[in-house]
């Protein structure tokens, strides 16, 4: 067993969240608690880092990492334990991050999601973001409605990924799946080529940047269907993060935004008293009422139509585990834990109604 094996056994065996290594420090681990463990004594220097680069990394992917800056990808240990991998540089120095993850090959009925997500699924045209923060159950998501779409419509499907995380087979549909930073440069390089295809469907694996969420919102503007994800927790999180990203272009990705945007569902998984796991979630989907809002960038006023609307299927995580504490479903520790606006949470839990 290679020693980058041994360290990443250690993280499953101690039920670590991430392992860190990185130059003129000790490997260690982070725990979703945030507390930290050093694994070993000795501190990292470049050759041994070097060293455990070539375990896992072609000197394609070295070049890569030398021109970006940065190099995203999967590495399976020995006997089987699945990882993802970041190596960026931070102060001039190699850092390396992996952390533990599971593709799971989840149906979308076994998923209890709204009808109007997967009615979405089967239109021809428009936006669908699925948010969350790390480990939330979004990739999850996306998996299952990747499959949902390529078992029940006969359509031609591509995706946009940094690595591809699971292939899709034994379907009516046919699929083409794009890597960025291996098979393509660029965004724009990889779509020189999608475009020639003319698919009916494009997946990005996630919005991380203007680029990313320009061609989302460019690939639904000429009539096709885009499914997305972004590492926001929450309706109102998900709206500031693409302003942020936006810059001097939000008037004009948001004007767009209210003519696509069909659905967004972003929320947490929750541990319930009876010890299963539960999907809480915010759940925005297209209405006229909202394109005045949504154009104007009054994301606040989106986020209150939505509570004032709950009738018609709008979904907000606050009022939805507010509920659920009631009922003694969810322990309140854990809703206050992890939900996505914490003051709103508790003023909701303080109100009658």
């Amino acid at each position: 067993m290679n020693i980058l094996d041994k360290l990443l056994t250690l993280v499953y065996q101690q039920n670590a969240d991430t392992l860190f290594l990185i130059e003129s420090i000790p490997p260690f681990v982070k725990y979703k608690d945030q507390k930290i463990l050093n694994l070993v004594d000795e501190a990292l220097d470049i050759d041994k880092l070097e060293e455990i680069l070539k375990i896992f990394m072609n000197e394609r992917d070295k070049l890569e990492l030398k021109k970006n800056s940065y190099w995203l990808g999967n590495y399976t240990t020995y006997n089987g334990l699945p990882f993802k991998s970041i190596v960026f540089y931070q102060k001039g120095k190699l850092s390396i991050m992996f952390y533990p993850f599971v593709v799971e090959n989840l149906k979308l009925e076994n998923l209890d999601l709204p009808d109007q997500y997967t009615e979405t699924l089967n239109k021809n045209k428009g936006l669908i973001i699925i948010g969350g923060p790390k480990r939330s159950g979004k990739t999850t998501i996306l998996n299952a409605s990747i499959e949902y779409i390529l078992q029940n419509r006969s359509v031609l499907l591509a995706t946009i990924e940094d690595f591809i995380e699971r292939e899709f087979s034994n379907s009516k549909g046919i699929v083409y799946q794009f890597v960025i930073g291996k098979d393509y440069n660029s965004v724009k390089d990889a779509m020189a080529i999608i475009r020639r295809l003319k698919p009916d469907i494009v997946v990005i694996q996630e919005i991380i940047n203007y680029e990313y969420l320009e061609t989302a919102i460019d690939l639904a503007l000429s009539g096709l269907l885009v499914i997305t994800t972004i590492n926001a927790d929450g309706i109102v999180s998900i709206l500031e993060k693409i302003a942020g990203m936006s810059g001097d272009n939000k008037v004009n990705v948001f004007r767009y935004l209210s003519l696509v945007l069909e659905v967004v569902i972003s929320g947490n998984l929750f541990t319930m008293t009876d010890g299963n796991i539960k999907y809480v979630y915010d759940l925005y989907f297209n209405d006229p009422e909202f394109t005045k809002p949504m154009a104007n960038i009054d994301i606040n006023e989106v986020y209150l139509k939505m509570v004032e609307k709950r009738e018609k299927g709008y979904r907000v995580q606050e009022y939805t585990l507010k509920a659920l504490v009631k009922k003694g479903i969810i322990k309140e520790e854990e809703a206050l834990s992890k939900v996505s606006r914490v003051n709103d949470f508790k003023r909701i839990m303080l109100s009658p109604y």
